[in-house]
């Protein structure tokens, strides 16, 4: 599946109208074909009819669980489809969890649409159709500087600069994130 974006098609599943726009959008710049989901069931006919490349799961949607979706998705003869998972929890626990259903990233949410673009790139060029193991799922994760616990929760992101929160100390921080633009 390696390659550039143009053909690919990419299946955004998020109920929040002011989520998906700028993803879908900064997907189509970059040449991808995008066909939006807004809940579980729209994801799985989405899925069945148009044969996705890459599926942009949020965790949480309103009638299922992102990992549900995953599992469905990649069970119904689909094993090859990448699946990102856009989610506010960016701790191990949870990035091994989403690997064990066969997520290939799993990004804190929300994200910038550049930075979701180079995500996907990343994963549609990957060799295998499901990571071996949770490390290779955690893209971008950070771990607390204060305690360097990996219960870090991400808060929030304004242009190229990304708040922080460690649950385990409950020290906060600011990093400056630089998304590429290719």
């Amino acid at each position: 599946m390696t390659g550039t974006p143009s053909g690919w098609l990419i299946l955004p599943v998020n109920d929040i109208p002011d989520h998906h726009s700028p993803d879908g959008a900064a997907l189509e710049r970059h040449g991808c074909s995008v066909q939006v989901a807004r809940t579980g069931e729209e994801a799985r006919e989405a899925a069945r009819a148009f044969l996705p490349h890459c599926a942009v799961i949020d965790w949480r949607l309103p009638d299922m669980s992102g990992w549900e979706l995953c599992r469905d998705i990649k069970g119904a003869g689909r094993p090859g489809i990448r699946v990102i998972m856009l989610t506010p929890d960016v701790s191990k626990m949870c990035a091994a969890d989403s690997a064990k259903v066969g997520c290939h990233a799993w990004l804190a949410h929300p994200t910038v649409a550049e930075d979701l673009v180079r995500t996907v790139k990343q994963v549609l060029n990957l060799e295998v159709d499901s990571p071996t193991s949770f490390e290779e799922a955690l893209m971008g994760m950070t771990a607390c500087p204060g305690c360097e616990s990996d219960q870090v929760r991400s808060q929030l992101r304004v242009g190229g600069v990304q708040y922080y929160c460690c649950k385990a100390c409950g020290f906060c921080w600011r990093m400056e994130v630089f998304a590429t633009h290719s």
